[in-house]
């Protein structure tokens, strides 16, 4: 083949996914590319239809019990059963974008040397401004194709920890892997960012990670204030797990932080909503959702730093 490999294994845990899986699923089967390519699909215990729309576009569809389900091990059992040489893992919910997403996503791993790429994220058409605004601006909204390495390992260790993580971002929604590299670090059982692990392991071992914006997917969320306030704490929990950051570092930083996003979010909510609902309903959330977030990444941190035991935490 044109750019060496033979074949993909595409890898999608689901958990009643019918409300998007079917166009995923639609998006990846008119991809134009010369590669061979499987989906795979683990089920951790849908109760809705998602396995008729899996038998729809005849993927490899495995089941799981629902208290299996882990981040880390999930996706080590979809590789497990797969034949690629390249394994893509997709969210349910992330559509990819035009005809020649794979293709995209895939077309780093020309250079050896390459062992994950991630795409970019596209905010859908409904989500209110805010989710837009914060999707945009984080490292999976860029434009421009990224490639980290570590070239000098002392002066890795020397960067602030917010560096650190930037330059070993990776996010499973939409990326690649290749599998001999997953041989020697295969996915951590964890609850959260199994993906930025993997990450950071592969870029201390040697290896580069691509962010490839043209691989893009659509997706992004509506989610409720408590669930923020889940996912929060838990990545932050990770955050300094991983880098020792510390966004929020002292109890009394928490009122001067919520300041400083109200100040930040309230305005650019109401000069960028123009429908007089959305706009009054996002207003009414920011302050309840800033406190939250706000305080989330504070007992985040703190909780791992005292190595207080996670909680298994529903839904994130």
């Amino acid at each position: 083949m044109e750019n060496g490999f033979l074949f993909v294994s595409i890898v999608i845990p689901i958990f009643n996914g019918d409300a998007s899986l079917h166009e995923v699923l639609r998006m990846i089967r008119r991809q134009k590319t010369s590669i061979c390519y499987e989906i795979i699909c683990i089920d951790s215990g849908s109760t809705d239809t998602s396995k008729s729309v899996c038998k729809q576009y005849h993927v490899r569809y495995y089941e799981i019990p629902q208290k299996q389900f882990n981040h880390g091990l999930t996706r080590n059992q979809g590789i497990h059963v797969s034949k690629g040489e390249l394994i893509v893992f997709l969210s349910q919910d992330a559509i990819p974008s035009g005809d020649y997403w794979l293709e995209n996503l895939i077309a780093p791993f020309k250079d050896k040397q390459v062992a994950g790429v991630y795409g970019r994220q596209i905010p859908r058409d409904d989500a209110d401004v805010l989710t837009k605004k914060h999707l945009n601006s984080w490292l999976t909204g860029e434009e421009e194709t990224r490639i980290s390495f570590i070239q000098n390992k002392e002066e890795y260790m020397k960067l602030p920890a917010m560096k650190k993580y930037e330059l070993c971002n990776f996010d499973n929604v939409c990326s690649c892997i290749r599998k001999s590299v997953w041989t020697t670090i295969p996915f951590e059982k964890t609850v959260f960012a199994e993906d930025l692990t993997w990450s950071k392991k592969a870029l201390e071992l040697g290896y580069k990670i691509v962010y490839e914006p043209k691989a893009a997917v659509i997706h992004s969320h509506q989610r409720s204030v408590f669930y923020e306030y889940k996912r929060t704490y838990v990545c932050h929990r990770k955050l300094y797990e991983l880098f020792k950051i510390q966004t929020v570092p002292r109890l009394k930083d928490i009122i001067k932080c919520f300041f400083m996003t109200m100040k930040n979010d309230l305005p650019y909510v109401y000069s960028s909503e123009k429908d007089i609902k959305k706009k009054t309903l996002s207003i009414l959330r920011v302050p309840v959702l800033s406190f939250l977030c706000v305080y989330a990444q504070y007992k985040g941190a703190r909780d791992e730093r005292n190595n207080y035991p996670l909680r298994k935490t529903k839904g994130v």
